[in-house]
Order: C-alpha cells, then structure tokens, then sequence
C-alpha cells in the first residue's frame, strides 16, 4: 500500500478507495499480459482512468481493483505492494509469429508467473523446515559454459542422471511409439529433477514458444509446453536443463535450425549449445553413429525412418544430428536432404483430449518433486492441510489420489 486507504475516491464515489503506485499497476497488468483497452472492454472501467492509474498514483475505488483482480486472476493484495518484487528474470524472450501484438500472450505469462511463485513456495517450505536456505538453493546439475563441450557434458550428466547411453531410448517393447515415448519423457522428467530442478508444464501457444527455465531468485524450474507434442517435450526439457546449467533462462521459439552455417555443432552460441546438449544425451554419440552405420545401405528417406523410430525422435531431429556427425559425401548427401525436406509443419493447438482428475493433473502441472515436497511439508506439520490445498491449488478431498499417485509408482 502506498498511502493508506480513503473513502469517496475512487470510481464511484462512496466506497473505500487504495492508492496504488503507477509502478504497481503497471507491473500487475504487464505480468499478466493484460493491455488497458482489454482490461477496460472486460471490467466496464474506462481505458481512460486504466491509462491514468498507469502513469500516476490514484486512489482507486475498491470495487473496480476487485474487478481487475478477478478478470486478472491475481489476488487482490497485488495492487497492496509499495513496489514491485524483484523477480527472476526471464532472460531472452524469442517470441514466434503468434505472439499477440509482440508481446507475451496472457497463456505465457501465466505459465511465468507459476515458475516464480514455485520458486517463491519452495524457498518458504525450505525455510520452515531447517531455517537455512543455503543448503537447497542451488541444484547439482553441473556449472557449465558455451565453450565447453556438449558431447563431453552430456556423457557426464546423462550418466548423473542415471542414463548412460542407449538406456534412454531403448525401452519396453509392450508399448506403442506413443507409449514409449511418454515413458521416455516421464524418465527424463524425474532424471532432471533428481539434478535439484523443478519441471512444471503448462499450456501457451505452441507457436510463441515451447518452453522456458527460470533461474535465480530460487531454486531452477523448467516449464514445458504442454500443449506441444510429447515427443517435442522431450528436446525442449532437455534444452531448457541446459540453459539451467549455463545459469541462464530463455525462451525457446520454434523455429529450424540453419545448418548452412557451423553455428549448430560449435558451441559458442547459447541456443545452439543447449540444441547440442539435448541432441548428445538423446542421441549419444557413440550409439548413434553405430546406429547411423547400420542404416548406411538405405536411402536417406529411409535411414532417417529408421532412425526416428530407434530413438523415439522426429526425423528432423534425427537429420540434424546425423548432418553434425558424418562427413564428405554422406553429409553432403544428408544436407541435401535437409534443404529438400522444407521448413517443419506449423505447431498445432492441442484440442484438449480426455478429462484428466484434479489430483493428475495437479501432478502434471506442477511436478512430482514440488508435489513431494509440499505433501511433506503437511505431513510434517510444517504446513496445514489449508495451506496445502493453496500452494497446490487442489482441492483437499484429492489430496489422497495425489498421494497416491505420487508415492504409489
């Protein structure tokens, strides 16, 4: 709060009134990825008094900050602060063709704003439970830089994880592609978790980005795009545990890679590092070539089908990686290929499917390790039930199912 509360100044004239810093509005509305004539056009107050309230401090009636909290959905004690918290920034936002008016899209921005507030909870439950924050707050994945080699750091963190090579893609043989492919990215999922970062997942759309980590300010999270295919959920976690190890955040644009220049394979670029890093640990180096080999009397076309299909990777992934291991006329060959194949298909928006329980898709949504962690916390009486069903968002009668699914597999 910036001045106390007052009667008769706000909108209407009678009520209780805020005084909320310029500042303040501002941060609400852009975090959100609200602009005022939107606001306006949803909440009956005029895009005039909204631009007002953004350039100066104004006593605003409490029922229209109601209004904006609810249309928002943030609680009202937002517009209460003195100033903006600090927050961890994003780094890099690379926004596609469907970003709205070139700005994040309120899908994207809510999907932020879940990453910081698991930062901001965990950072609490810590703090409860040992008063020390220092032994939790960073994660054990390996402090890395661009010039150091993604092949070498792969081998070194797959074998961290528990995934030595070939392991990763070599799974059941009773499940469909579908299958093994949602089993491989739940493994990976875990397996960066056990690094000591948190993997969330939430949907935007997949033309603005496929997924973004949050580094500094707390503990590391990932959010992966949920409304993008499994199989492109699977790179894009691994891309973005890259950027957590280069101690940056980014948003991840999906757009092809050029091959037309070196940039891909020679790690100095951060995007092209972390697009190495996950290519290495999903296609291991040694495996892959061996793979590669075998496949050497077909044609491209059906190399690259057969490729995609042992490792559970769409063929362009699987061309790239290709293309950055062989040399002379084979490369030559699949290059050609590359340019030949066209750009890839445009993102599609997912149509929403079966109904998922609550407690799933609470699980889901925020992550087996957050989860872990806040049903602890309760079980410890660090935390009521209440606070539970708030840092979960969940109802308490599926606390049971929750649990179960966490503990039970």
């Amino acid at each position: 709060m910036t001045g106390g509360s007052a009667r008769g100044s706000g909108r209407g004239g009678n009520g209780f009134a805020l005084k909320v810093s310029p500042r303040v509005m501002r941060w609400v509305m852009d975090s959100a990825g609200w602009r005022g004539d939107e606001l306006a056009s949803e909440t009956g107050i005029s895009v005039s008094l909204i631009r007002q309230w953004r350039s100066r401090e104004s006593a605003i009636d409490m029922g229209d900050l109601r209004r904006m909290a609810r249309k928002i959905k943030w609680p009202l004690s937002a517009f209460m602060v003195a100033e903006p918290p600090r927050e961890a920034p994003v780094a890099g936002f690379r926004l596609g063709p469907d970003s709205p008016a070139g700005s994040p899209s309120k899908q994207l921005c809510s999907a932020v704003k879940m990453a910081r507030e698991i930062q901001y909870n965990v950072r609490e439950l810590w703090e409860y439970a040992s008063g020390d924050l220092a032994p939790h707050e960073g994660s054990s994945a390996a402090a890395v830089e661009c010039t150091d080699d993604p092949e070498r750091v792969a081998a070194s963190e797959a074998a961290h994880m528990g995934l030595p090579g070939g392991v990763v893609w070599n799974g059941p043989t009773d499940l469909d592609r579908y299958g093994r492919i949602k089993l491989l990215y739940s493994t990976l999922r875990d397996a960066v978790e056990s690094r000591g970062v948190f993997v969330a997942q939430a949907g935007f759309p997949v033309g603005e980005a496929k997924g973004f980590a949050v580094v500094g300010g707390g503990p590391p999270v990932i959010v992966v795009n949920s409304a993008d295919a499994v199989g492109s959920r699977v790179f894009t976690l691994l891309h973005e545990y890259a950027h957590v190890m280069l101690a940056g955040g980014s948003l991840c644009r999906p757009a092809p890679e050029s091959l037309e220049t070196d940039g891909l394979g020679s790690g100095k670029e951060v995007e092209g590092w972390c697009d190495s890093f996950a290519s290495s640990v999903l296609m291991p180096k040694r495996e892959f070539h061996a793979a590669l080999c075998e496949e050497g009397g077909r044609t491209v076309g059906g190399a690259l089908n057969a490729l995609s299909q042992r490792f559970l990777l769409s063929r362009r992934t699987v061309l790239v990686r290709a293309i950055g291991l062989l040399e002379g006329p084979a490369k030559k060959a699949y290059l050609g290929h590359y340019r030949e194949m066209g750009p890839p298909p445009e993102p599609s928006a997912s149509t929403g499917g079966r109904h998922v329980p609550p407690d799933m898709a609470c699980l889901n949504r925020r992550g087996k390790r957050y989860v872990q962690l806040v049903s602890d916390s309760e079980e410890d009486g660090l935390i009521t039930e209440c606070d539970m069903a708030m840092y979960l968002n969940l109802r308490a009668k599926h606390f049971d199912g929750l649990r179960s699914r966490v503990w039970g597999d």
